[in-house]
């Protein structure tokens, strides 16, 4: 990983988009089933689209796969410089303007563009304290790696496993909480929203934390640009009208699962489709 990571530093952006096909071509390859997934997932999302654009959008987002990855292992050689140049945040005041009234944040994301550059980058662009809920990994050395690259710029990072506590500490206190919520989520806990025309079993718990506890919905995704840069369009996700209840939490939910499912019908090859989103349905739910 740390030789891989300063080969992709010292790469030209056109040279890492080339080599980063190269690796996403082989990532789709390497486990046919995977690839029937993804194939499967992009049909089901968009029906109305022949075959072989399914195929093509299947292909485009391996390939962003292996981009994402190529410059993953290249954050720990970046400058605080060269991380400004390479992301613009916009509207970065909905964060500021929060903060400054002492309301708590949660930031949600999903699998776009590189998802990892946009919480690596943030604290550079604004001076207020980031937690980010992490899963680690597998392997112990790469996971110390990673907790530590992803932690270089000033974000605090929460284990997903022993987050409650230290999520609501943070939010009561002001502070913005970031996480990803865009995967399949629990049956037995979590809730079932619409997403690309099915119902997707979601994590309740940003709804859930933004409601009881009064903090600010905030929504970004990195697009990834031509020139190899990327560009996160900051978005709130109002919810002034909602209680701290079931039904409140569901549609709060539903709300910005709608916001992720627009950006990613903009520039869908950019989504990781490779994820079983949709494994758990309502059905086996009630069967239970």
């Amino acid at each position: 990983m740390r030789g891989l990571g300063v080969v992709s530093y010292r790469l030209s952006p056109l040279a890492r988009e080339r080599w980063g096909h190269a690796i996403g071509t082989a990532l789709r390859l390497l486990s046919a089933s995977r690839a029937r997934v993804t194939l499967d997932n992009i049909a089901q999302a968009f029906p109305e689209q022949p075959h072989e654009w399914h195929l093509a959008v299947q292909c485009s987002s391996y390939h962003n796969l292996g981009i994402t990855l190529l410059e993953l292992l290249m954050f720990p050689h970046l400058l605080p410089s060269e991380t400004r140049e390479l992301v613009e945040f916009r509207n970065l005041h909905l964060i500021e303007d929060e903060y400054q009234h002492k309301q708590g944040l949660v930031l949600v994301s999903g699998h776009y563009g590189n998802w990892e550059l946009m919480a690596f980058a943030l604290p550079l662009f604004v001076n207020l304290p980031i937690s980010v809920i992490v899963t680690h990994q597998s392997n112990s050395y790469a996971d110390r790696y990673l907790q530590w690259y992803r932690s270089r710029t000033g974000n605090h990072l929460i284990p997903m496993d022993k987050a409650a506590r230290q999520v609501i500490e943070r939010l009561r206190a002001g502070e913005a909480v970031a996480m990803l919520a865009d995967q399949a989520a629990t049956p037995e806990k979590d809730v079932f929203v619409p997403f690309f025309g099915r119902l997707a079993c979601t994590y309740e718990a940003p709804a859930a934390l933004a409601l009881r506890y009064n903090a600010s919905m905030l929504i970004g995704c990195t697009e990834r640009m031509d020139d190899g840069r990327y560009v996160v369009d900051i978005q709130r996700i109002p919810h002034e009208d909602l209680a701290p209840t079931k039904d409140g939490i569901r549609e709060l939910t539903c709300r910005h699962v709608a916001a992720l499912e627009a950006i990613i019908r903009k520039r869908p090859e950019l989504w990781a489709w490779q994820h079983k989103r949709w494994k758990h349905s309502p059905v086996e739910l009630m069967d239970t």
